[in-house]
């Protein structure tokens, strides 16, 4: 019985490599069950304002819930794109993820996500992951992204206002809600 996302651009067998504006290439592809590691040491590696800004809140680290949450998707109503670039040891070192989750009782609505480590911010590999993302979401029925972030997140304001010119914006404080038509 084929999968749900056969036929798809952004099925299981995804792989595109993307140059970032340094040189170097990231591979992008879908996040598997055995990226927990990738995305523990990822974490590690975020320093304390991207981890503020992407979880609205101090973060120590993920649990192992969180891991296999993050990790363990249906790339339908939660897909996630991880980026990946080749260490001098061989192996693979995880850069960035974006993901979205579908709203349950909306269905054409989901939520986005964009993590870059810091190391590679202001490379294009947000703005890339991004593209991929909504081009991913449409693929599958997503008609809307909606999210919250905190209002002073410059450099997320910047990507979506890149992304999605027609991006509208609500202030509630410190946070700032947004709504993309895809």
């Amino acid at each position: 019985m084929p999968s749900a996302t056969s036929g798809l651009r952004f099925g299981a067998d995804y792989r595109e490599c993307v140059r970032l504006a340094d040189g170097r290439e990231a591979l992008l592809r879908l996040v598997i069950p055995a990226d927990k590691l990738l995305l523990k040491r990822g974490m590690d590696r975020f320093s304390p304002e991207s981890r503020f800004h992407r979880f609205l809140g101090t973060k120590p680290g993920l649990s192992d819930d969180e891991l296999r949450y993050l990790t363990e998707v249906d790339g339908v109503d939660h897909f996630a794109i991880g980026a990946t670039l080749a260490n001098p040891g061989g192996g693979e070192e995880g850069v960035g993820v974006a993901r979205f989750v579908r709203f349950r009782d909306a269905p054409e609505v989901a939520e986005p996500t964009v993590a870059v480590l810091d190391a590679y911010q202001r490379l294009g590999l947000g703005s890339a992951l991004f593209e991929r993302l909504a081009a991913a979401a449409r693929e599958r029925g997503v008609r809307r992204f909606t999210g919250r972030m905190l209002a002073h997140n410059d450099a997320m304001r910047r990507l979506l206002r890149r992304a999605a010119p027609g991006i509208a914006w609500t202030a509630q404080g410190y946070v700032s809600e947004f709504t993309i038509d895809l």
